[in-house]
Order: structure tokens, then sequence, then C-alpha cells
């Protein structure tokens, strides 16, 4: 910027009507000034527009200019003020750290929200609600300039919607942050309501000592591999028809189904990847028309269980792994791709993801994801990914629980 410049920002509000743009935008051409920015937000039927106008190569005087401004306000019913920027404001306002806080709540939600953002001294520039006709879902996006730490800030701002909760996202504000095009699914208690494991082993007789090492390798307490291995070697002798009576009553989480549809109709790629079984992954494949499916292979002979796998696992290492294979396929950056998984064995998925989600997940996976997401609530993904309620027809927050 050449320091001769001559920073104005203007702001008029008042009755919303057509025209003002157009009325104040025809005074600065005739003035030769320049929009250098411009917002605007209209909220039922009050405007509030901003513009920042460089003065440096007007016609007439700064005060001619501002003072046609002002007749044209008077003339429109509106009201317009205005403030002289330095060249070294301008460049300040310029270098911002930008992240977007949206979370699914009420009016608490926001006094509880703005209150952290600031202790830690994050800046709120702009709010947005993403719901018409309610106020469920609001974007806060934010300055992070002056926060101490990021982690500390996000920490403080899950654990505030656990308690309140309630579903809350924190991203940074960057081109692909609402041009996702893959999205990966966990299986077992995210795209299904139950742990198919558990099940197998109930029908096998050993749902303690199965039940016992999927609650460890699901807070991390061990190796995932191991575990794996030791649960499926207690489920030898499982006949085939039992697995098949598991598979046919499978039931998917709450609103999952309508989260898929939606996504495919807009034209989302859709990959399951799970540490659990083809022989159920496959179904859900076919049941809800899936792209890709990833999991593990069980040895079957005799129409029973043998107690051992065939093939690589899928192991946390590998989901990741798995992206990054199908991301590269597809042709898609994996900043638009999206993870959302519920255990340990997804962090590094989540973490390799553009947008990672945690569904009803430990806190270990909270600390990789950006997204917090309560039980019942996977229909609040779609606004996080910038899905209009036109886009998903009647299926909307307002009219549901959050």
């Amino acid at each position: 910027m050449d320091e001769k410049k001559d920073f104005v920002l203007v702001t008029v509000s008042g009755q919303d009507q057509p025209g003002i743009i157009a009325a104040f935008s025809r005074i600065l051409v005739d003035n030769s000034v320049e929009i250098v920015d411009i917002e605007q937000a209209s909220l039922q039927d009050f405007l509030g527009l901003s513009f920042l106008l460089d003065m440096s190569g007007a016609r007439q005087s700064k005060d001619s200019v501002l003072k046609d401004l002002l007749f044209e306000a008077n003339r429109l019913h509106l009201t317009l003020n205005f403030r002289i920027f330095s060249e070294k404001e301008i460049k300040a306002r310029n270098n911002k750290n930008l992240f977007v806080l949206t979370y699914f709540g009420d009016t608490r939600a926001l006094a509880e929200m703005t209150n952290i953002l600031g202790e830690e001294n994050a800046n709120i520039e702009m709010i947005t609600n993403l719901t018409r006709h309610c106020a469920s879902c609001v974007e806060l996006t934010m300055n992070v300039n002056g926060v101490g730490s990021l982690s500390r800030l996000k920490e403080r701002v899950i654990a505030k919607s656990h308690e309140l909760n309630i579903d809350l996202s924190l991203q940074n504000m960057e081109a692909y942050r609402k041009n996702k095009r893959l999205v990966f699914f966990d299986m077992d208690s995210t795209l299904v309501d139950m742990e198919i494991i558990d099940e197998m082993a109930q029908r096998a007789g050993v749902g303690k000592e199965v039940s016992r090492i999927t609650e460890k390798a699901r807070r991390g307490d061990l190796d995932f591999e191991d575990a794996l291995i030791q649960r499926v070697a207690l489920l030898k002798g499982l006949a085939v028809s039992e697995m098949e009576k598991i598979r046919n009553e499978m039931r998917l989480s709450e609103g999952a189904e309508e989260l898929v549809m939606t996504l495919k109709r807009l034209g989302y790629k859709l990959v399951l990847v799970s540490g659990g079984f083809h022989y159920f992954a496959d179904s859900l494949k076919e049941r809800l028309g899936l792209d890709y499916v990833f999991a593990n292979q069980l040895e079957i002979k005799n129409e029973a269980l043998t107690g051992r796998m065939l093939g690589k696992i899928v192991d946390n290492a590998q989901k990741a792994k798995i992206v990054h294979l199908v991301s590269g396929e597809e042709g898609i950056l994996l900043d638009q791709t999206v993870a959302i998984g519920d255990g340990a064995n997804d962090i590094l998925m989540l973490g390799q993801a553009g947008l990672g989600i945690a569904y009803n997940a430990r806190r270990e996976l909270e600390r990789t994801a950006n997204m917090s997401l309560g039980r019942t609530r996977l229909k609040n993904i779609l606004y996080i990914l910038g899905i209009t309620e036109e886009d998903m027809g009647s299926w909307n927050l307002c009219d549901r629980p959050i």
C-alpha cells in the first residue's frame, strides 16, 4: 500500500430498502473513490452496511465526499457514521488469524461461549445464524491473534459444550471449510448404534470377556490390533447363521440414514472405514449406497468362525492411510475430506482429514477433532458443511430438538 493513501470506514444503519448501495456507490464513482472492503448484514428489516474507502484519489476533498454521503443517508432516512484510518491500522486489520466457532444452542450457549472467548482474548468479527427461523445454529467468526493458547481455548469451549449438552465446532477460516467432497465414517457406535463385536460375543457366550477388551481398546488403554486378535479368538465357533441375524438387526444411529442420503444427493463420495468386519460393512454399503468399504475379513470354515482373520488389520494407522489412498484415487484434496469416529482407533483418521468429527467420543479423540458431536445429533454435520435448509428439504433443526 502507498503510505499516502487515505482510508475512511463508513457505517450505515437503518431501515433496509432497495437501492441503498446503488445510491452510495454512485456518489463514490462520481468522486473517483474506491471501495477497498464492503460488508452488509440485514436482521429482519434492519440494515447494517460498512464499507472501507480509499480517499487518496478523490476528485473533491474528503470532507466534501463525506458531506455528499451524509446528505444521501439523510434522504434515505439512514444513520451514517465514519472513522478515519491510518495506513498502520489498515495493515493490522488485514493481518488476522480467523477461526470459526459454530455451536448448536440457545441464548445461554451464546452467553457462555462469548464469555470464554472474551476471557481468552478472542475478538468476535462476525456472528451469523445458519438457521432461517430459529437461532439453533450460530457461527462466530473471530480473530485469535490475541489468544495466548488456542489449544486451551478449544479445551474450554468443548468442555462447556459438554456441560450444556450441545454440539460445537472450531475450524480455521480457510478456503475449503465449506467445500468438502469426501466423507469417511467409522461403523460401530458411529454409523450404527451398536458395537457389533459385542453382539457377536453375546451369541458366542463370551460377552463379558469381549466387552472388557472392547472398552480397553476404545479408551486407548490396549493396542487395537492385539485387542482385536484376542476378541476374535474368543469368537471361535460362532455360526454364520447367528452373524446373519445380527446383520439383519443392525440399528443405524439416529439421523444416519438421512445424513447419508442428503450427502449422496449433493454429490459427496462416502466411505466406510471400520475396525469391524466386512461381513457387516458390506451389507451397509449395499443398504446405504456407499462408494467404498474398508474393514477386517473374518476367516470362516464349515459355516462358523475359526477365531482368525485374513489380510491386513484395519487399525488406527491403516485408517489414516485409507484416507490418503481414497482421496488420492478420487483426486480430492485432504482439506476437502471429513472423518467421523468415536474411539481411539479413529484418532489418526480424524487428524488426517480436513474436518475431524468426534461423535459421542472420549476426550482423547476430541483433542484431535475439530467438532464435538453428541449422540443422536448426526444431522448437525450438515450445517457445519455449509448445507442449507433448502438442500436438506424438510429435514432441519428448527422442528427437532438439538
